[in-house]
């Protein structure tokens, strides 16, 4: 039997993959990250670990026997002295000095593969939850919203390539706010404001930068990013289709939605 270690940041989903991938005949361990994962993870065998303790997170995987890992949830990136890394630790973040996150994910990534560990793709234990393609609730986005998604789409192709960004709201041909280093739902509250009630609703566009491995950090909106939008009065939400995980069903969030007058659009990739 495969034995999988599912290392867990923020929210409910590595908790999800742990009971998916349990149905789907993994052996599981899940490895909370201490200060960060926030799920019940008490119908696993868990380890806890540390953020900065990779080289500590490997023997650990090693001694439970894992040969696989998906990495699952937000994790917020403290100051380097907060982090404390380890030996392997330093050696990754000097790889990846000067970088975006992505970067960082990737040199870590490889630093498991070398020691014999494969990273796994958490849309493999949730194909359900992946954005469709079409409208999702509200209504169709009129031309000046079509133009806007069109404007958002080509600032995050843009900012992609320097690893910069998953997020980003505009309105009237004009960018409010981009998603940096904070999250989306940070850039959410803090767009609030710039919102302009005459002008044409706002809208929000979320995809993968350009490059991004999917298997390490893909883009993730839930019930939380719908109600951060609509305090925000962004009229619409619009998401790369297969790019884009759901926290909660496509169902769920539709109606989300619907109860707070957002339209939740799947763009085609």
């Amino acid at each position: 039997m495969t034995r999988l270690a599912v290392i867990a940041g923020q929210g409910k989903i590595p908790v999800q993959i742990a009971e998916t991938a349990v149905s789907m005949g993994y052996d599981v361990v899940v490895m909370p990250i201490r200060g960060q994962a926030d799920a019940d993870f008490s119908a696993f065998a868990s380890q806890p670990i540390a953020l900065g303790a990779i080289g500590g997170t490997l023997a650990l995987m090693q001694e439970q026997g894992c040969t696989h890992l998906v990495m699952a949830g937000k994790v917020v990136r403290p100051s380097l002295a907060a982090l404390k890394p380890d030996a392997s630790a330093v050696k990754l973040l000097g790889k990846a000095m000067m970088r975006g996150d992505d970067s960082l994910l990737r040199v870590i990534s490889d630093f498991f593969a070398a020691n014999g560990i494969e990273t796994v793709a958490p849309e493999d234990f949730m194909r359900d939850r992946l954005a469709p393609v079409g409208l999702l609730a509200g209504r169709t986005p009129d031309t000046a919203q079509d133009e806007d998604i069109a404007l958002a789409r080509r600032v995050l192709a843009a900012l992609g390539e320097l690893d910069v960004g998953q997020a980003v709201v505009v309105q009237a041909g004009r960018v409010l706010a981009i998603e940096a280093a904070e999250g989306t739902n940070e850039m959410l509250r803090r767009v609030t404001g710039l919102v302009d009630a005459g002008e044409s609703p706002a809208v929000m566009v979320k995809m993968p930068k350009s490059g991004q491995h999917m298997k390490l950090d893909m883009p993730v909106i839930g019930v939380a990013t719908i109600e951060s939008a609509a305090d925000a009065s962004i009229g619409v939400i619009a998401v790369q289709a297969g790019g884009v995980l759901f926290a909660e069903a496509a169902s769920v969030l539709g109606e989300a939605a619907e109860a707070r007058g957002v339209t939740l659009l799947g763009l085609e990739g």
